[in-house]
């Protein structure tokens, strides 16, 4: 599975001793929590998840923090998702529809905008997008929007789109093949940190 069969840290992510528990949200998959920097989704700030189809199933990697999020009252806001994101949060039990809100703007710029005023609301725990284009000169708006509004905020992008990103928190890349799944830590140029199989 492109040459990753367990967890391999190319960087320094062992010391968690400065991790703060009040700052992160955990992710519910162990083998996510150990890949990620603080070993959570950051409660405020930005991710950013390439994914190489529908297979790769990298909506799957939020549902457990989903469920945490709509249980404890905060909204969750899709913005242009896709077909398939949409069966996935809408039918898992443990996700509470009516914490759940589906917004659909015109596609492209249009996307990023709506994106940025959820983010500054703060009126939501989480807003997952699938903009569909470029963030190019947006990224460190959407970041500044995350924090001011204390909001989690993923996007989510084919590897045709991936490209160099300074105005994410953190950079997923997840793969699938015969294999199976493979998650990857990625840096702003989009090279490969660190990575684990995921089942």
């Amino acid at each position: 599975m492109h040459g990753v069969g367990k967890l391999h840290h190319l960087n320094a992510w062992e010391n968690r001793s400065t991790r703060c528990a009040s700052r992160m949200l955990p992710t519910g998959i162990s083998e996510l929590d150990d890949l990620l920097p603080d070993g959570g989704w950051p409660r405020a700030g930005v991710v950013e998840v390439t994914e190489s189809g529908d297979r790769a199933d990298a909506m799957g990697l939020f549902m457990p923090a989903l469920a945490r999020v709509t249980r404890h009252g905060r909204g969750v806001v899709l913005v242009a998702p896709p077909y398939a994101a949409r069966k996935r949060i809408f039918t898992d039990a443990a996700v509470k529809p009516v914490g759940v809100l589906q917004v659909n703007p015109h596609p492209g710029r249009s996307a990023l905008w709506t994106v940025e005023s959820l983010l500054q609301s703060g009126d939501h725990g989480v807003v997952m997008a699938w903009p569909g284009c470029d963030t190019e000169l947006m990224d460190k708006r959407l970041q500044k929007a995350a924090l001011q509004g204390r909001v989690l905020c993923v996007l989510f992008r084919p590897p045709c789109q991936a490209r160099a990103v300074y105005g994410c928190n953190v950079r997923l890349g997840v793969d699938y093949d015969e294999a199976g799944r493979a998650l990857y830590l990625l840096n702003g140029r989009g090279d490969r940190l660190a990575g684990a199989a995921w089942d």
